[in-house]
């Protein structure tokens, strides 16, 4: 394939700085993670975060924290979850025995309504929202509506922000206020970690007390390089910025093609198309982008930002594809 654009992933790998004490963690693969090491990585997301270290669990990814999320709170309660989501989200909730309600976002703002949502917490309620949410690229609530649902003693509430470093939108403050909430990030998008993966949530008391013991091994490697990435993260601002003007680029030439792209707080851009077949013709001519067919339907597709050669090569080929089908 000569663009990858279907996983979200940096699209370079990250400096030397970090790339190299990993490598040569490989030589202690033989040994179990030190708690030295782990406290070490938790020290720096505590600085990361500005949240107390007991706030934080580490998982080796996100996907794993969802699914015991998920599996912890889920019993007696019902579900509620955006329409789309995360497919992690989605599938972990389907595999529970509880109900499950799924709250429509409707384009072009793909947003929640609070109002469709309110009337459902009158029972013991869990709720996961990615936020930015994925495959959109869209906030799905805002801080106000957050706390709106909070105040709900028997809701408990997850919000995925995978995408924050990018969207810059985060509502952990709210953690120590209201133990029904918890945050979960990753370092596998900013950071580049995608191949770590490093995933850590940021839990209100009522969570801390249900993950409290849930202990996981992490591999050696994965947590070096998670502290390594902490400790230079102008890497990550640099590669933030560069999705950025990107994104700006590729919209405004994707827009003149006719086809609709969808504002985004992320490093992706959902977009649709006239075609129900596009991610198949992208794939034959070596374009791999994400089908959310199952999602939004057949004229949607989701594209990751990548470097400017690939993104080029995205755009000529996807130029030529539309060309082609107005004939």
């Amino acid at each position: 394939m000569k663009a990858r654009l279907n996983m979200n992933e940096m699209y370079k790998t990250p400096p030397k700085d970090i790339i190299n004490p990993v490598k040569k963690s490989i030589d202690q693969i033989n040994r179990y993670t030190s708690k030295k090491d782990v406290d070490l990585l938790v020290e720096h997301l505590s600085h990361y975060t500005k949240v107390a270290h007991e706030s934080l669990f580490l998982s080796p990814g996100s996907d794993l924290l969802i699914k015991e999320f998920i599996f912890l709170f889920s019993n007696n309660r019902q579900i509620i979850i955006s329409d789309p989501t995360f497919i992690v989200i989605n599938n972990a909730a389907q595999k529970t025995d509880s109900a499950l309600l799924k709250i429509k976002l409707n384009e072009p703002n793909f947003k929640i309504s609070l109002e469709a949502l309110i009337n459902e917490l009158k029972t013991p309620t869990l709720i996961v929202f990615d936020n930015p949410n994925n495959p959109t690229g869209s906030i799905v609530i805002t801080q106000k509506d957050v706390e709106t649902i909070l105040k709900h003693e028997n809701v408990i509430l997850l919000l995925d922000e995978a995408y924050f470093e990018f969207s810059k939108i985060s509502y952990i403050e709210l953690v120590e206020k209201y133990p029904n909430l918890a945050i979960l990030r990753t370092l596998s998008k900013s950071f580049g970690l995608a191949g770590s993966g490093i995933g850590y949530l940021i839990a209100g008391e009522i969570i801390r007390k249900k993950f409290h013991g849930l202990d996981i091994m992490l591999p050696y490697p994965s947590v070096l390089a998670g502290i390594k990435a902490l400790e230079h993260q102008d890497y990550m601002e640099d590669y933030i910025r560069e999705v950025e003007i990107e994104k700006e680029r590729i919209t405004r030439i994707i827009s003149e093609l006719g086809i609709s792209v969808y504002s985004s707080y992320t490093n992706f851009l959902l977009m649709r198309t006239g075609l129900q077949d596009i991610t198949e013709r992208l794939a034959k001519r070596g374009v791999l982008v994400h089908d959310v067919t199952n999602q939004l339907g057949p004229e949607y597709f989701r594209v990751s930002i990548g470097s400017r050669k690939e993104n080029d090569f995205f755009l000529e080929t996807l130029k030529s594809i539309i060309i082609n089908a107005k004939d």
